[in-house]
C-alpha cells in the first residue's frame, strides 16, 4: 500500500475564493466612503478595517491549511475545548456585549469586536461530522439511531439557543440547515428527516409569529409596497438598485442608492451595491464565483477517502455557499432579511475571518491523499 501523501492545496479554491476578497474590498470603499466620511472619519475607515480582518483571516487560512483534522475524529478534545470557550463567550455576548440595531451579537476588544457566532459556524461543522462518524454503527439501527441523533442535538442546541437569543435568527438557520445537510450525508435513517423537518418548521414559525420584529420583516418582504417609508424601504430599495444596474451598470463609484437611499449598503446589501455599479455582468461574475467554489469543494470532498474528512469538506463548502445564496435572495427580494453578510464581500471582520477560516480548512483538506 502506497504512504499517504499530503498533496498541495487547491489552488483554484484559492484563486475563486480571494477574487471575491478582493471584490469585496473594492466595493466595501465605494459603498461607505460617503458614510464614513458622514461619521467624521477618514473615507477609508471601513475599508482599512476590512482589511486588517482580511489579514487575520488569512493567517488563519494558511495555519489551518497546515493542520491535518483526521485525529479529531477519534481525538475530539481539541473541538470540546473549543466548544466550551465559544458557549462563554455567547454567554457574555449577552451579558456584556453592546447592543447595536436591536440585538447583542459582539464583544468589544478595543478598536476591534468579536463576533463568536461566527466563529461557531466551522465549529459546528467539525463536532457535527465527528459525531456522524463516531456513532457510524447505528445509524443502520433504528433504536440505536434516534438517541444518538438526540445526543447530537442536545450538543448544539445551547450554542444555538444562545445565538438565537442575540438575537440572529438568519446564522441559526445556517447552522442548522448545514447541520442537518451533514446529517444526512453521514448516512442518518431517512425517517429521521420525515419528523425532524416538520417540527423545525413549527419551531421556525411559531418564532416568526411570536416575535413582532421578525413578523413584519416577513409581512414587508410578502408586500414591501404596503410600507415603502417603513418595513419594505430596505426592500424596494435594494430592488431599485438591481434596477438601475440594467446590463452593464453604472460604473463603479457611480451608484445613488448607496448615498443614504439604501441602509446596509456595506454589509447585507453590498450585493444590491454591486449590482447597480457593475449590472447583471458583475452580480453573475459573483455568483459563477461561488458557484466555482461550490464546484471545487465536492470535488475535494469526493476524492477524498476518510469519511469524516468527507462530511467536513461539504459541510464547510456548503456554510460559505448557502450563506451566499441565502444573501442573494434577500437582496433580490426572494427571501425575508435574515440580516446575513454575503461571505468574503459584506463588510464585516468577522464574517470575513469566519469564512477565511472555512476556507482555511477546506484547504487542508484538499491536501489529503487521493483528493487531487
Amino acid at each position: 500500500m502506497a504512504p499517504d501523501v499530503r498533496r498541495p492545496v487547491d489552488r483554484w479554491l484559492v484563486f475563486f475564493a480571494l477574487a471575491l476578497v478582493a471584490v469585496g474590498m473594492v466595493w466595501i470603499y465605494s459603498a461607505s466612503a460617503i458614510k464614513a466620511s458622514q461619521n467624521h472619519a477618514a473615507a477609508t475607515a471601513f475599508l482599512t478595517r476590512q482589511l486588517l480582518g482580511g489579514c487575520i483571516g488569512i493567517a488563519f487560512m494558511l495555519a489551518l491549511s497546515q493542520v491535518d483534522l483526521a485525529p479529531l475524529q477519534d481525538h475530539p478534545r481539541p473541538l470540546q475545548i473549543a466548544y466550551g470557550i465559544l458557549v462563554i463567550l455567547l454567554l457574555a455576548v449577552l451579558f456584556l456585549g453592546p447592543k447595536i440595531n436591536g440585538a447583542h451579537r459582539w464583544i468589544r476588544l478595543g478598536p476591534m469586536s468579536l463576533q463568536p457566532s461566527e466563529l461557531f459556524k466551522p465549529l459546528s461543522v467539525l463536532l457535527a461530522a465527528g459525531w456522524m462518524v463516531r456513532h457510524r454503527e447505528a445509524w443502520s439501527n433504528h433504536r440505536d439511531a434516534l438517541p444518538k441523533l438526540l445526543g447530537l442535538t442536545g450538543v448544539m442546541l445551547i450554542p444555538l439557543a444562545l445565538i438565537l437569543r442575540e438575537p440572529d435568527f438568519g446564522t441559526t438557520f445556517l447552522i442548522v440547515f448545514v447541520t442537518l445537510m451533514v446529517v444526512f450525508l453521514g448516512g442518518a435513517p431517512k425517517w429521521i428527516f420525515a419528523v425532524a423537518i416538520p417540527i423545525l418548521g413549527a419551531l421556525g414559525t411559531a418564532f416568526v409569529v411570536l416575535s413582532p420584529y421578525r413578523l413584519a420583516r416577513v409581512t414587508s418582504f410578502l408586500n414591501p409596497a404596503a410600507d415603502p417609508l417603513g418595513k419594505g424601504h430596505q426592500a424596494l430599495q435594494s430592488l431599485v438598485a438591481v434596477g438601475n444596474g440594467g446590463f452593464m451598470g453604472v460604473g463603479l463609484g457611480g451608484g445613488k442608492q448607496k448615498l443614504f437611499f439604501l441602509p446596509e449598503a456595506h454589509t447585507d446589501f453590498i450585493y444590491a451595491v454591486i449590482a447597480e455599479e457593475a449590472g447583471l455582468i458583475g452580480t453573475l461574475t459573483i455568483l459563477a464565483l461561488f458557484i466555482a467554489i461550490l464546484w471545487r469543494g465536492y470535488r475535494i470532498a469526493r476524492r477524498v477517502g476518510d469519511a469524516y474528512l468527507k462530511l467536513c469538506a461539504m459541510g464547510f463548502v456548503l456554510l460559505l455557499v448557502v450563506q451566499a445564496l441565502m444573501n442573494m435572495s434577500v437582496v433580490l427580494s426572494l427571501a425575508p432579511n435574515k440580516g446575513i453578510p454575503l461571505p468574503f464581500i459584506s463588510f464585516g471582520p468577522n464574517s470575513l475571518i469566519a469564512s477565511l477560516v472555512c476556507l482555511g480548512l477546506l484547504l487542508s483538506i484538499s491536501k489529503e491523499a487521493g483528493s487531487s
